[in-house]
């Protein structure tokens, strides 16, 4: 082959690899130019999806609990004012009828409120009922009965109190069996409940029932109150409740009526009571009262007049002490230990009387003190010794 042939089949053989790659890499002779990249900023945080409701803030609409109740209340909240204003202008028989509106609006209720309005209305229904038209004992009974009814199972503390005001009024209507059993009824009811205000308005009903016993069976009446007293006895650096104080001092009087030993009771009330402006004049009472069955107490009297002048017998009676003195067969005795309760009840009336005088008008006062029988709701008894007080108050204040 010659030279020249060599060459020539040498370039078409060039020419043809160059064909190829150009058809099989079309760009690659081409610079590359390439686009200028977007600029992303930095984000610290991964973008999370984001919640529309709370970017564009729309709170949901509040479906009120119970927005038929709650219309009702202000309802019936005109509705009491009214019945009041209507009682307290005497318009009984239309003030009843209103208090009759409000328990047929809430009766079926269930709503706390409500109920107390209930309750409310049902208690003045059943006052209304006691001096209008007249004196219907039973319809009386009746309205406390749908307190009773309607909260007798109520788990609400609030209501069960509810409860327990509308059973203890009923049971004044009662007679006194009927009412033991109710203070009973209520007593085993409540005596384990956890609540403290119920369980306050047990011992409440423990001091009711010894009243009801005072007179009757005495010696129940201080194992009541010694049940309660016993609660508190041993208690270190403890504000004794008051039922507590009351029980002391009735079972002091009780131990002189039924002619117990009352050192037990004697020391309590000189740890709890004796420096209590409220309590240590009626321990002097009763100490006088209980030693005047021996001796003269005249100047035992004399000091407590100047110790105590002003004090006020609230929430006091005498018809126990009278009762038994009533019943003492020693004419000495008797005597004795009545002029001294005479002048303690005189002193008791003849405060009631300078308070009254304080709330008088200038011309209705005058400087008489002495009881007057017409002015208080005394008992049968406490008339009859009506003359005896005056006069006692005449020899000894």
């Amino acid at each position: 082959m010659s030279k020249s042939l060599i060459i020539l089949l040498t370039l078409v053989i060039s020419i043809t690899i160059w064909l190829k790659f150009e058809i099989l890499f079309p760009n690659s002779s081409k610079e590359i130019n390439h686009p200028k990249p977007t600029v992303i900023l930095e984000v610290k945080e991964p973008i999370q999806e984001k919640n529309i409701s709370k970017v564009l803030k729309v709170e949901p609409i509040k479906k009120l609990e119970h927005p038929i109740e709650n219309n009702l209340t202000a309802e019936i909240t005109s509705l009491i004012g009214k019945a009041n204003q209507l009682f307290q202008t005497s318009k009984d028989e239309e003030a009843l009828e209103v208090y009759f509106q409000i328990v047929n609006k809430t009766k079926h209720s269930k709503d706390i409120p409500l109920l107390k309005y209930f309750s409310e209305a049902c208690s003045q229904i059943a006052f209304l009922y006691q001096i209008y038209p007249n004196n219907d004992k039973d319809a009386s009974i009746e309205a406390y009965e749908m307190v009773i009814k309607k909260l007798e199972k109520s788990e609400k503390p609030e209501l069960l109190e509810l409860f327990i005001n509308a059973k203890i009024q009923q049971s004044y209507l009662l007679d006194n069996d009927e009412r033991l059993e109710t203070y009973d009824e209520l007593i085993n009811k409540f005596k384990n409940h956890e609540n403290i205000a119920l369980q306050k308005r047990v011992e409440e009903l423990l001091i009711n029932k010894s009243f009801e016993l005072m007179g009757k069976n005495d010696e129940e009446a201080m194992q009541i109150l010694d049940s309660l007293i016993d609660k508190y006895k041993d208690k270190k650096d403890v504000i004794l409740p008051e039922e507590i104080e009351l029980a002391i001092l009735n079972n002091l009087e009780l131990s002189i009526i039924t002619n117990n030993d009352d050192n037990k009771y004697v020391e309590l009330a000189n740890k709890y009571l004796s420096k209590s402006s409220d309590t240590k004049p009626l321990l002097d009472m009763l100490e006088i009262i209980k030693n005047a069955q021996d001796l003269n107490q005249d100047e035992e009297l004399a000091t407590w007049k100047s110790e105590h002048k002003n004090y006020h017998f609230n929430d006091w009676s005498f018809q126990e002490l009278r009762r038994w003195i009533n019943r003492v067969e020693d004419k000495e005795t008797r005597e004795r230990v009545s002029k001294y309760i005479n002048v303690f009840e005189g002193h008791k009336y003849n405060q009631e009387r300078k308070e009254n005088k304080k709330n008088q008008s200038p011309l209705l006062q005058n400087d008489t003190v002495k009881l007057n029988p017409e002015k208080y709701l005394l008992t049968p008894d406490e008339l009859l010794e009506y003359q005896r007080i005056n006069d006692s108050e005449e020899s000894l204040y």
